[in-house]
């Protein structure tokens, strides 16, 4: 069974309605998960996500940065910018059917951890806190690039995310220290090797950092640079 209390104005409670005007006192139990096994919970800021034991994801709450992953618009709520309707969901509804391992929910995204090793988020994504694309939002569950090992715990903030991950394998082990030794010259060798060996997610990281630096994203650290500077 699912519980929920606190504020509830913009519909994170799940509830159809309230009690005690914007709020519930005392824990109530949402009746959109009744029949529906859940085996973890989390909360954001006007936002609410459960996981199944089948692996479902339900989502509920505000939806204005697309931290729901329900898309812009849909047939139970507007999303689109300056609408007179309300962005909200005050009943849990189904974003992904199957796959879902952990959920957490930072103040305006979602992450989630999916039984095949990806992770996805989805939500406020000004600072690529949600999703590895580039914009402001991200309206559905959407790939996050660069890990590498069994995800174990998933966290989120107002800006940032956090993963911890485990590596079983001697590949992935090399996968971590080769990330590690990435640098602006050594990306190519490095995505190089990772394309022969099947390491997808290495080779990404070093493409984005090749892309970051041509784009003018900022200074890469480079070991052959920081050795002539001293």
């Amino acid at each position: 069974m699912g519980y929920t209390w606190g504020l509830g104005h913009m519909g994170q409670l799940g509830h159809r309605s309230l009690q005690y005007d914007n709020k519930e006192l005392l824990p109530r139990r949402v009746v959109g998960l009744e029949g529906i096994k859940v085996k973890d919970i989390a909360c954001g800021g006007i936002h609410t996500c459960a996981v199944t034991i089948k692996g479902s994801l339900y989502a509920w709450g505000g939806g204005q940065a697309g931290q729901l992953g329900l898309g812009p618009q849909n047939g139970f709520l507007s999303c689109i910018a300056n609408d007179t309707e309300m962005f909200l969901r005050n009943i849990p509804m189904l974003v992904l059917p199957i796959g879902v391992q952990l959920v957490t929910c930072g103040h305006s995204h979602t992450l989630v951890s999916m039984k095949d090793g990806r992770i996805l988020g989805w939500g406020y994504n000004s600072y690529g806190q949600a999703a590895t694309e580039k914009t402001t939002y991200a309206w559905y569950p959407s790939p996050v690039d660069w890990c590498v090992g069994e995800v174990r715990r998933l966290a989120a903030g107002g800006g940032h995310s956090a993963v911890l991950t485990h590596a079983f394998s001697l590949k992935e082990l090399c996968e971590f220290k080769l990330a590690d030794s990435v640098t602006l010259s050594s990306a190519p060798k490095i995505e190089e090797i990772a394309s022969r060996t099947g390491s997808d997610a290495l080779a990404r990281l070093c493409e984005r950092l090749r892309e970051q630096q041509l784009n003018g994203g900022g200074r890469i650290y480079d070991e052959e640079e920081d050795e002539h500077d001293r």
